[in-house]
């Protein structure tokens, strides 16, 4: 369906109505778009309803945009992203103070096979003198200055988060430095069984990534293959969606705003409208590319059919009507249209602990209109689990993530069983073949005793996925692979993942990236 059929859907669909909420936070946007934003509640409330509930949910021009796709030909994907300080436009609005690769926010969607070559030029054109850097955003966290010793804040890298590839160098090293003017080639290749799915790219210069992350420098990668591939889903209308968060003031980034009063956009997008006819199914492909915020999606009057986690297929399908989304987190899942009319897509909000509490809010709006379709049904079995949770474990880990308070340097820190994050540090040496099980810890009582708080931890693995087998010593279904997984305070996850290739070192860590920039994460190595 092209946007010309859309616009046709859509204007059908004028006399329906859209749920509404938290509309202060909505008003806030829409006056700094108009660049009259205000700074405090009152401001925000002088706005007339009108503007917000009668335009916006309803523009037909707001349709649903995907962000550009750089895709592979001929089982290479060549291709050059340059990171750069320059304005870029952000909910229909050119602000400064962004870091963007080419000028899109989000970046350009790298699209590529199974068994793909990757040479990808990254150049860091982050001129601070240009544009300074936003400062570090403490956000869902905290609001103390980072008590790390980080690199200056355009030095850069690139992860490609999820990707079962290579951790060495000229691939998935989140070791390099790429100094300000420099560049770096990548070059490796993908395993021709590499799961398709939703993945995503972003740098991970330690020290420096949250605030990175928050000023724009993300995009989505697309491993064709994987659910897409369901016979039952052959055809459908696929959606890609990345969702972000932002404040805007005074045509800049705002930084150092509390999760309540931050705004989320859809590909850049502020409330945008997407097209669905009566019974059509479609394929939403939707990745949390925030440097920290929660999103627990819901779509009113609908259900989610969920086919894939963070990348891969599953083997077992299952249908709910909410997805915990943390930091990092992809899910996708089919939706099937319902009767003729609007309904929100939103976030029901979540508190990850005393500095994470994301408000409800909007997110987009689904308009049911025009020829009513067939819909789909997707099996409930997919494929079959791994063979490694039937298999040896070699060894078992123990992995304690606390946080504390320094009273001396006024700034907090998070450690992984006491220590908090160094490069050159030995880590876990895991034996290639292997199968091993992790359990990992939320130790709260600890964090309180040190003078932190309780928190979310949304734990993160690179170079290889994982299965969750238990949680507080009790089993727990599994319906496929991941590579987050949330750990609440006080909870007990145990994880179970097998090592079949690559040797090299990497990391495991926090994806709210303020706590990872302060300690929260400790290396791995996979040795013969």
């Amino acid at each position: 369906m092209d946007h010309q059929q859309e616009r046709r859907d859509l204007a059908a669909a004028t006399d329906t109505t859209t749920e509404t909420i938290d509309l202060g936070r909505r008003r806030a946007l829409v006056l700094g778009m108009f660049g009259a934003l205000g700074s405090t509640a009152a401001a925000f409330g002088l706005l007339p309803k009108t503007l917000w509930a009668d335009s916006l949910p309803t523009r037909t021009a707001n349709i649903l945009k995907e962000p550009p796709v750089l895709a592979s030909s001929g089982g290479t994907l060549q291709t050059t992203l340059r990171a750069t300080t320059k304005a870029t436009t952000v909910a229909g609005e050119l602000i400064t103070g962004t870091m963007t690769y080419n000028g899109q926010y989000p970046g350009p969607t790298l699209q590529v096979k199974p068994g793909d070559h990757i040479l990808l030029t990254v150049r860091n054109n982050l001129d601070m003198s240009a544009a300074p850097a936003p400062k570090a955003h403490p956000g869902a966290t905290h609001s103390h200055a980072s008590a790390m010793t980080a690199p200056p804040a355009n030095t850069l890298n690139t992860h490609f988060h999820g990707m079962h590839v290579s951790p060495l160098p000229k691939a998935d090293d989140i070791y390099l430095e790429i100094p300000f003017g420099g560049h770096y080639d990548y070059d490796f290749q993908i395993p021709a069984d590499h799961p398709g799915g939703l993945y995503w790219y972003h740098p991970h210069v330690h020290g420096v990534v949250d605030s990175q992350i928050y000023a724009g420098l993300a995009g989505l990668l697309v491993v064709e293959g994987g659910a897409a591939q369901i016979p039952a889903l052959q055809g459908v209308r696929k959606r890609l969606m990345a969702l972000k968060n932002i404040m805007i003031a005074n045509g800049a980034l705002s930084t150092n705003i509390n999760p309540p009063d931050e705004t989320h956009t859809i590909n850049g997008q502020l409330l945008p409208t997407i097209a669905i006819r009566p019974g059509e199914t479609q394929l939403w492909q939707v990745a949390n590319i925030g440097n920290e915020p929660y999103y627990k999606l819901r779509l009113q009057g609908h259900t989610f059919t969920v086919v894939a986690e963070d990348g891969a297929m599953l083997w077992e399908s299952y249908t709910t009507d909410t997805l915990l989304m943390p930091p990092g987190k992809r899910f996708e899942f089919t939706v099937t249209g319902g009767k003729a009319g609007s309904y929100a897509f939103k976030t029901l909000g979540y508190n990850s602990g005393p500095f994470g509490d994301w408000a409800p809010t909007q997110l987009a709006t689904l308009v049911v209109a025009g020829k009513a379709d067939t819909p789909r049904t997707v099996p409930v079995q997919l494929g079959a689990p791994p063979a490694y949770l039937t298999g040896p474990v070699a060894k078992s880990r123990y992995l304690r993530f606390s946080e504390g308070f320094d009273l001396t340097t006024n700034t907090p820190y998070f450690e992984i069983n006491g220590k908090t994050f160094e490069a050159l540090r030995n880590g876990a040496q895991i034996k290639l073949g292997s199968t091993e099980e992790w359990l990992i810890y939320n130790d709260s009582h600890l964090s309180v005793k040190n003078g932190g708080v309780a928190e979310d931890h949304p734990f993160h693995i690179h170079v290889n996925s994982f299965v969750v087998t238990e949680i507080d010593g009790v089993p727990v279904k599994s319906y496929g692979t991941q590579d987050v997984v949330n750990v609440k305070p006080g909870e007990k996850v145990l994880i179970r993942m097998a090592f079949p290739d690559f040797v090299g070192k990497s990391v495991f860590h926090c994806h709210i990236l303020f706590h990872e920039d302060n300690g929260m994460m400790a290396n791995f190595a996979i040795v013969p």
